[in-house]
């Protein structure tokens, strides 16, 4: 929401002031809770997958680091000349692989019925949930960073009769 939109619809300053810093923030908290998903979703790997300790572990972090990068990879290019659908697509396999072996899991567990379900409905949400912020930061990423930059111009600035060029935005 622009500043002055907020100032048309209310009166309180506070409040006007406390959204513009969540404006700001929201978007490295993202980053940071996608992030923390995929630690859970790499212990949830590690206490699955059925191969030594030793190897559960890098595996793990193998996988969900492949993850990061192939989700992200986006923001390695300027998405107004090249934007590849793959990401989208690998977060979600992953999620399906990440659900997959959250079942696997409880099945094997000798827990009761209803400790079963209350574990995968935990874990199964922070999958989800980690999933849905991937997607929503890869299409507000891709949006940013698809609008046009602003106009340079180059202007000479003459210093000690020597030309020296200068970018200044157009305004």
């Amino acid at each position: 929401m622009d500043a002055p939109m907020l100032e048309q619809n209310t009166s309180n300053p506070s409040f006007i002031i406390l959204l513009e810093r969540i404006q700001r923030v929201i978007p490295q908290i993202m980053f940071i809770w996608i992030f923390l998903t995929y630690i859970v979703t790499a212990v949830i790997s590690i206490y699955s997958i059925p191969l030594p300790l030793w190897l559960k572990i890098p595996v793990s972090i193998i996988i969900q680091g492949s993850r990061f990068l192939a989700v992200f990879m986006n923001f390695l290019n300027d998405p107004r000349i090249y934007k590849s659908e793959i990401p989208s697509k690998i977060a979600l396999f992953a999620t399906l692989l990440a659900l997959g072996e959250l079942i696997f899991t409880l099945v094997e567990n000798e827990a009761t019925f209803a400790q079963n379900a209350a574990v995968g409905l935990f874990f199964s949400t922070i999958i989800l949930m980690g999933y849905l912020l991937e997607i929503h930061f890869i299409k507000m990423g891709e949006m940013v960073l698809s609008q046009p930059k602003p106009a340079q111009n180059k202007v000479e600035v003459k210093k000690n009769g020597l030309s020296q060029p200068r970018l200044e935005e157009v305004v």
